[in-house]
């Protein structure tokens, strides 16, 4: 049964990628305008994908999930290192960013992995991972930890939904705990200073502390009503590394107070709410694409914001919707596409 257009969701939306141009814009006008060209196209984008039946993207999610594994390989070969990662692909006139179209692959897949399907069994269990473990494992070589978490979450929070068993949890916690353990002797010399500098940041202020301090300088700096936007010292001197895509929640804590910061996180969480509440209606599928979905805001939000305010350590993870970064924004409105989708062919 089609419903028709959600437009309170649609103002939510809209809502959240107003406050973010109106802070890109007050610290970067030429990346302004790339955002907005960004925006136009994830619109544009969202918009498609909503007038297409979710069930579509049953039968084509392999070929998503095949041309992700692809491009995420092709980027050891071809890709443009930025700050000592091995990220992006450089088009030219759009830097791609494949590990952003893996996580959309990575929901659609384990959503049709787990049509038929209950998370109750270890072999069940383990063949889904098997689903997101080559992901998160090219995207932690890149190196990039922040997104390979996100698989893990887009992972996690489905399988629960499929009946992931206390017990399985707490083997998963111990062989988590483990590969940590491997993992951290993997990182590269600058993300181990980063979880060094998140411990004592005072410890190297200058160097691998530098972000912490400087962005909880930057939210402490704003208060409750803000410096007003394009008045943010931290930001506008560049003091505050990133402060258009990482660190743009303590460019809006510095700009728009407690307030501005708290009004993002509110609206962004009653987002999150509204959509859990369509999967009540929605077939198995649906509700499967939705709890991904939820699962990869819910940690890119936290751990970003967490970062902002030097509870988590830093790793580069973006704001969905509020942070700049094409790639990112356009996989995320895509994702909202499908959102509508399902919203609209929900059950009566």
């Amino acid at each position: 049964m089609r419903k028709s257009w959600d437009w309170l969701f649609t103002a939510q939306i809209a809502a959240l990628g107003a406050i973010s141009l109106l802070v890109i814009y007050s610290i970067n006008r030429p990346l302004f305008i790339n955002q907005s060209i960004s925006w136009i196209i994830g619109a544009v984008i969202l918009l498609l994908v909503s007038q297409i039946d979710y069930r579509y993207f049953q039968k084509s999610s392999i070929v998503l999930y095949v041309a992700s594994l692809i491009f995420l390989i092709i980027v050891f070969f071809f890709g443009s290192p930025v700050r000592g990662s091995i990220r992006w692909i450089d088009l030219g006139f759009f830097r791609f960013q494949p590990s952003e179209l893996a996580k959309v692959a990575s929901i659609l897949m384990l959503a049709n992995f787990y049509m038929h399907k209950e998370a109750t069994t270890l072999k069940n269990l383990f063949r889904s991972f098997l689903i997101v473990a080559p992901f998160a494992l090219l995207v932690l070589i890149e190196p990039d930890i922040g997104n390979a978490l996100s698989f893990i979450a887009i992972w996690f929070g489905v399988s629960v939904l499929c009946g992931l068993r206390p017990k399985h949890i707490l083997i998963l916690i111990v062989a988590g705990a483990i590969l940590i353990v491997i993992f951290y002797e993997l990182l590269a010399p600058y993300q181990k200073q980063r979880i060094t500098s998140f411990i004592n940041p005072s410890a190297d202020p200058l160097g691998t502390g530098y972000h912490v301090i400087q962005s909880k300088v930057t939210i402490g700096s704003g208060k409750l009503f803000g410096r007003g936007l394009g008045r943010g010292s931290q930001s506008q001197l560049n003091f505050l590394p990133e402060a258009e895509s990482d660190f743009i929640y303590a460019s809006i804590a510095e700009q728009l107070g407690f307030l501005g910061a708290g009004l993002v996180l509110a609206i962004f969480i009653w987002m999150l709410t509204r959509i859990l509440n369509f999967a009540k209606s929605s077939e198995r599928f649906g509700q499967l694409i939705i709890v991904g979905i939820v699962s990869f805001l819910i940690i890119q939000l936290t751990v970003n914001v967490g970062m902002n305010l030097g509870l988590l350590p830093v790793t580069g993870i973006t704001f969905p919707l509020v942070s700049a970064g094409g790639s990112s924004l356009i996989s995320v409105l895509f994702l909202l596409g499908l959102i509508f989708s399902i919203n609209k062919n929900k059950l009566p």
